[in-house]
């Protein structure tokens, strides 16, 4: 089977010869794996791994502002939304983005809502979107970045965004459907455009913390269940599958989520409250293909090879209970994580 096929037919519940093998990882991880394998792309990496990498491709912003340099010459880039960003860098030799600029932040009325300049979904680049699905055609390919809550927080601080939605509703109700509104639009021209090369969408928003929610469940059904099933809904019209990621302690989202017909959760964090391997599959039996959970805050950064070989086991007997698992790191592959245990994760038995 090709890459594209063993994915297929996961989410369509039919055998596999072989469990499928996914890979997340940061800048600096991919250039450890080239490096390694003496290769110039990642393309070389995935077949040397043998994986069955779902590909994330976009249609980028046309318009975006100029980057500029802050107070302290430090570089500021702009996305659509108009939420700045610079690059810090970390002790483990990589480096992250956060979100330094939020543009809604002084917003106080919906009438400020209305009159903010949004991003025009007629401005992003669908034929660059295009020729991605070309250039993976041996590949699933997922489009990104769909979101709500986590673009709120990039027009709004985060502490102010959990507030928005306790104390503001009004005015979270209005930012959310000006950002639902405009990703249902890039959903729809996007899997128009490409015409069926378009296999999942991706969907995140973290509704986890390590030991709880990050918000109520009454709050989410009040501010996301609705857009949310709009969403699915409109994927699944164009015969895509709909990939939810959630991190942490999110067993009661979840829960929703698949019932309102997510087809993918990602990344299963199984050692927070409620989100253990085994609760998962009594919990949900064969309603959903459950991608990641090879633990990467103890067993991939600090565990043994044999760890990593007896985690993964793991995850393919009680997750692949039903054939329905793509194993991959729960979430990326950090900067620091041994190299060995990471070709660890991919030799091992990938058998069902």
């Amino acid at each position: 089977m090709t890459p594209r096929e063993r994915i297929l037919a996961v989410l369509d519940y039919s055998p596999t010869d072989r469990v499928p093998f996914d890979i997340w990882y940061t800048r600096e991880v991919r250039d450890q794996l080239m490096t390694y394998f003496g290769v110039s792309d990642e393309i070389a990496v995935w077949d040397a791994l043998e994986l069955d990498k779902i590909v994330m491709v976009d249609a980028p912003y046309t318009q975006v502002s100029n980057p500029v340099y802050d107070e302290r010459d430090r570089l500021l880039t702009f996305d659509e939304w108009k939420s700045g960003r610079r690059t810090v860098r970390h002790s483990y030799g990589g480096d992250y983005e956060e979100v330094v600029f939020f543009p809604l932040a002084s917003a106080r009325s919906k009438n400020e809502i209305e009159g903010y300049l949004w991003p025009d979904p007629t401005l992003f680049d669908y034929s660059e979107l295009k020729n991605s699905c070309v250039k993976y055609a041996r590949w699933t390919r997922m489009l990104t970045f769909v979101s709500l809550f986590e673009i709120y927080c990039k027009l709004r601080p985060f502490e102010q965004a959990l507030m928005d939605l306790y104390i503001e509703p009004e005015l979270a109700d209005a930012i959310i459907r000006k950002i639902f509104e405009i990703q249902r639009q890039y959903i729809e021209q996007a899997l128009r455009t490409c015409n069926g090369a378009i296999d999942v969408v991706y969907l995140s928003d973290d509704m986890g913390m390590q030991d709880r929610l990050l918000i109520s469940e009454e709050v989410w059904e009040a501010r996301f269940l609705e857009p949310y099933r709009d969403l699915i809904k409109l994927i699944h019209a164009h015969k895509a599958r709909a990939f939810y990621h959630s991190d942490g302690a999110a067993f009661p989202i979840l829960k929703r989520m698949i019932d309102l017909g997510i087809d993918i959760i990602n990344p299963i964090q199984h050692t927070c409250p409620h989100m253990d391997r085994k609760h998962l599959i009594e919990a949900f039996s064969d309603r959903v293909v459950f991608h990641g959970a090879v633990e990467n805050q103890r067993i991939l950064p600090f565990g043994t090879t044999n760890q990593v070989r007896t985690e993964v086991r793991k995850n393919i007997d009680v997750l692949g209970t039903y054939g329905r698992y793509i194993c991959a790191p729960c979430h990326n592959l950090q900067s620091g994580t041994p190299l060995e245990n990471i070709l660890s994760m991919y030799r091992c038995d990938r058998s069902w």
